[in-house]
């Protein structure tokens, strides 16, 4: 949130230097707020909406520039410039599929260039929105994509390392299994050796009565020695290997009022029981803990989805940590099926769990999921240089193709210029197509005239680029012609 508004404090300055310049096209005061408020908006929710943020950023430039355009046009594109771009970049690192926000760059661009050819300016206000959408929008946006591709492949690194750390877990209870059954044949059966000689040796007809009482004391030791033997290896061994209690017998032993409906008549893999096993039997604890008495629901389908819902019930003083659900969510997560848990409408609570008939392996999604994200970021890295380019060469060529094709389709010639009359109707003159679009700031025209523009000559690049032929009409006729010398040396 910080990191947002420190962006949007950076983006605002310009926007508050757009008001205090003294150029002709100087945002008024209301303007300066409205446009912060909507900048405002669109960093707030460029992170959950950032299509929605993107089309906020892209309408209020696109509106400041073409207000302008007549007037001032490099005030109305530098003053929302930064904001733009910052927000298309967080756009682009926000968005989960990047098809919305592409599409608003698209939107916006189409209309600025519908409003510029039929309303402000024409062709050249037209190349210039393009322009502006790309170097502002297009560019950054790609580059926040490449950003978000290259946190995946982090992110993933991470999920390697605690996929690790679990199948080392897992290693060591496996080991743990195994020894624990080694000493329970090994030591067991000596300990039952043991304990049948020394019974044999009570027996014995030549041992006194204390010599018969020390060996039945010493038969019961070697006894109970090999039952703690017992109960030390049920502790050790792992429980992924005893039988798993059904979903009824879970029920019937919580002590709960449940009302249980089990939709699933098939067998059940043995790993995904013990999943139904363990949420069902903390769902019911987390009930009894922080809902005492409340109506509890068990739903199991048959396609696997459980439900354990519970109605809402007095308050209670339980302290939960967390860490059972955190705990189901992962055992759930671990055999590839989706865990949800969340309070319902009505005060109550329910958890749900998604599970597989069979569970996933737990070692192959990582280093797929790592190939298919680095290939990922491979072409999102191609894509960004390639959107880049291109928008850089079509600026490149684009601008200047577009100044050689206004100057030449708009030559009015030095015989043609001397040959307009005074007086003439227009359609009477020889005049070029079109007229030049590089409209002259601060020259004024007669009253009730309106005046046109034409090039001097048709190179655009040297020092007379600027010279332009004057024509203004009033009811149709010629009232003044001025060559308009503004060369800048």
């Amino acid at each position: 949130m910080w990191a947002r508004l420190s962006l949007w404090m950076c983006a605002a300055v310009l926007v508050v230097a757009a008001a205090a310049t003294s150029r002709p096209g100087r945002l008024a005061l209301w303007e300066v707020v409205l446009y912060l408020a909507v900048l405002a908006g669109a960093f707030v929710v460029v992170k959950r909406r950032p299509a929605v943020a993107l089309g906020l950023a892209l309408g209020a430039w696109l509106v400041c520039y073409l207000v302008r355009v007549e007037l001032d046009s490099a005030t109305g594109v530098i003053a929302l410039a930064p904001a733009l771009a910052i927000t298309s970049f967080l756009a682009g690192r926000h968005a989960e599929d990047p098809r919305a926000t592409a599409i608003a760059l698209t939107a916006a661009e189409f209309a600025g260039v519908v409003v510029a050819l039929t309303e402000r300016g024409g062709s050249d206000t037209a190349l210039a929105v393009t322009s502006g959408v790309g170097v502002l929008g297009v560019v950054p946006w790609a580059f926040g994509r490449f950003r978000r591709r290259f946190a995946e492949l982090r992110e993933v690194g991470w999920e390697h390392a605690s996929l690790l750390e679990r199948d080392a877990d897992n290693a060591r209870n496996s080991e743990r299994a195994r020894l624990a059954g080694e000493m329970h044949d090994l030591v067991g059966h000596e300990l039952a050796r043991a304990a049948l000689l020394v019974g044999a040796l009570e027996l014995e007809p030549s041992l006194t009565a204390s010599q018969r009482e020390a060996a039945k004391t010493a038969r019961a030791s070697v006894t109970a020695a090999a039952e703690r033997l017992a109960d030390v290896m049920q502790v050790l061994r792992s429980d992924e290997d005893g039988p798993v209690a059904t979903i009824e017998e879970v029920v019937a032993g919580s002590g709960l009022d449940v009302e249980l409906r089990n939709g699933r008549r098939t067998g059940i893999d043995g790993i995904i029981a013990r999943t139904v096993h363990r949420i069902t039997a903390e769902a019911l604890t987390n009930v009894i803990k922080h809902a005492p008495g409340a109506k509890v629901t068990v739903t199991l389908t048959a396609n696997l989805e459980l439900r354990i819902t519970n109605g809402p019930a007095p308050k209670t003083h339980a302290v939960s940590s967390g860490k059972g659900l955190v705990g189901l969510a992962e055992r759930v997560a671990l055999v590839g099926g989706s865990f949800e848990a969340a309070p319902t409408d009505d005060g109550g609570f329910e958890v749900r769990a998604k599970l597989p008939e069979r569970p996933l392996p737990r070692t192959t999604p990582t280093h797929v999921h790592r190939e298919r994200t680095e290939e990922e970021i491979r072409k999102s890295a191609k894509r960004t240089v390639l959107i880049t380019s291109v928008v850089c060469v079509g600026i490149a060529i684009g601008v200047p193709g577009y100044m050689v094709f206004d100057a030449v389709t708009s030559v009015l010639t030095p015989q043609q210029f001397e040959g307009a009359e005074i007086g003439q109707l227009e359609d009477d003159l020889d005049l070029p197509w079109r007229t030049r679009v590089d409209n002259p700031l601060g020259v004024t025209a007669p009253p009730d005239t309106e005046c046109r523009y034409y090039s001097t000559h048709p190179n655009p690049f040297d020092a007379d680029r600027h010279d332009l032929h004057q024509l203004c009409f009033q009811d149709d006729r010629l009232v003044l012609k001025e060559w308009l010398a503004r060369r800048t040396g």
